[in-house]
């Protein structure tokens, strides 16, 4: 009978079984044991197999499968059940017909002409729109409570002479540092 030793690590310990292959002989007792409805465990117990390997081989054999033992839905019946009588039919009603007249809207006047689209720009062009900042951009504070510092700006930059010496007081003194 041909084997193979399979090794697998589960955590740190080595784990290690045997997988055979299905001859003859295995084939002919799992098809009478199945055949006798002994359970699966107890087919793969017999002829030294798992239960999930007897199940797997009665399906490439064919065999008919088993019932579930877990309770499913409810099986249909059957016997027809006759269906319960109707109420009398209601009365018709009067079939009233309804027309919902809708005023014409009203002329629209035609669209102003657009003026013609520009050129499209080559993919490595991109635009950008400045905006020019004439109030310092400082904020203080955090969420709702913060304020904003409306000084004038210096140097065309995004703060005003205190806040750009706050900012820049570090980079200053490492710059003159590196050279």
């Amino acid at each position: 009978m041909d084997a193979w030793h399979n090794h697998i690590w589960r955590g740190d310990k080595l784990v290690e079984w045997e997988s055979r292959v299905w001859d003859a002989a295995d084939d002919a007792r799992l098809t009478l044991l199945w055949a006798e409805g002994m359970s699966t465990v107890q087919i793969g117990l017999r002829i030294g197999r798992t239960k999930s390997a007897a199940i797997g081989r009665a399906r490439r054999l064919g065999l008919l499968p088993r019932p579930s033992p877990l309770p499913g839905p409810p099986k249909p019946r059957a016997v027809q059940v006759a269906s319960k009588p109707l109420r009398e039919p209601p009365s018709p009603e009067p079939q009233v017909q309804i027309r919902i007249v809708r005023p014409d809207p009203p002329a629209a006047a035609p669209p102003p002409e657009l003026p013609p689209a520009a050129p499209p720009l080559s993919p490595h062009v991109r635009s950008v729109v400045l905006f020019p900042v004439s109030t310092c951009q400082w904020i203080e504070g955090f969420g709702p409570e913060w304020t904003k510092c409306d000084c004038p700006t210096v140097d065309h930059g995004s703060w005003c002479a205190a806040h750009r010496r706050r900012v820049f007081v570090g980079r200053v003194s490492l710059i003159a540092e590196a050279a």
